[in-house]
């Protein structure tokens, strides 16, 4: 029986291992439960004093609990595909190296596999997705239908440009070395620019996070100096009111500010 349950768990195990991964969704892992966790308690402690005076009201804070996770999960979702397109350069990087020596694509891949071993980490998103790449070639399958798939789910623009690009070029018997290589340029030329805005928001961004902690700093002050003149707002059902509509004020306006310094290339 012990032997069963040993082999139905390996074999639960090889099958999520073997998953191809949806890159639209973000998945939570311990780490990311832990961060968000820790920030929504000392947030909704810092609130509770602050606002309501209160710890009961801790309730009132859920709404804004399921902001903070809906937007902490987007944030870890694209800071994942960006990590995933640089990862990605390097791959078509390494794979003009190998061509420009005379390999073929499909060699090509194998060879780009090893570069990276070099650089990053074997946990790295790319490994395997490379490792699907690679496993599908050697069950003969093309490699545009290959790429198409990880295009798909990578919901990377520059990712879904290259497989519809390679595909075209393998079947019209294009120059793969010179497509590929302009691919490379055009890829490195958007991320080049994607950092040099992220360079001149940054101060921005910087400012932003000062005006949203401004009123929690003032009601901070005037608790600790002059307690008695926010009494009038605390245990009473108009100040209740008042002080979640200030609140719900402030996560707007700190929605706002991210989403106008949203800029995608």
């Amino acid at each position: 029986m012990e032997l069963i349950l040993v082999r139905q768990k390996e074999k639960s195990t090889k099958e999520e291992k073997n998953k191809k991964r949806d890159y639209h969704i973000y998945i939570f892992n311990r780490k990311d439960w832990i961060e968000y966790g820790a920030c929504t308690l000392f947030k909704s402690l810092i609130i509770c004093y602050l606002f309501y005076d209160s710890y009961k009201a801790v309730f009132l804070f859920i709404p804004f609990a399921i902001l903070d996770y809906r937007n902490m999960k987007d944030k870890k979702s694209e800071q994942q595909k960006m990590e995933l397109a640089l990862q990605f350069k390097a791959v078509i990087e390494s794979l003009v190296t190998s061509l420009n020596a005379g390999y073929s694509l499909e060699h090509a891949f194998a060879d780009a596999k090893r570069d990276l071993g070099l650089v990053y980490d074997k946990n790295a998103l790319i490994f395997k997705e490379l490792e699907f790449i690679l496993q599908g070639l050697k069950m003969n399958i093309p490699i545009e239908q290959l790429l198409k798939s990880f295009a798909e789910r990578s919901a990377i623009e520059d990712i879904r440009n290259f497989a519809n690009v390679l595909a075209v070029a393998k079947r019209s018997g294009g120059n793969l070395i010179r497509i590929i290589g302009k691919t490379v340029n055009s890829i490195s030329d958007k991320l080049a620019v994607e950092e040099e805005i992220k360079t001149i928001i940054t101060a921005k961004k910087l400012e932003e996070r000062i005006m949203i902690l401004m009123p929690y700093v003032i009601i901070l002050y005037l608790r600790m100096t002059n307690g008695e003149f926010l009494n009038v707002l605390y245990h009473n059902t108009f100040g209740i009111i008042l002080m979640t509509a200030f609140l719900t004020v402030i996560y707007t306006a700190d929605l706002w500010a991210k989403k106008i310094m949203e800029i995608h290339v």
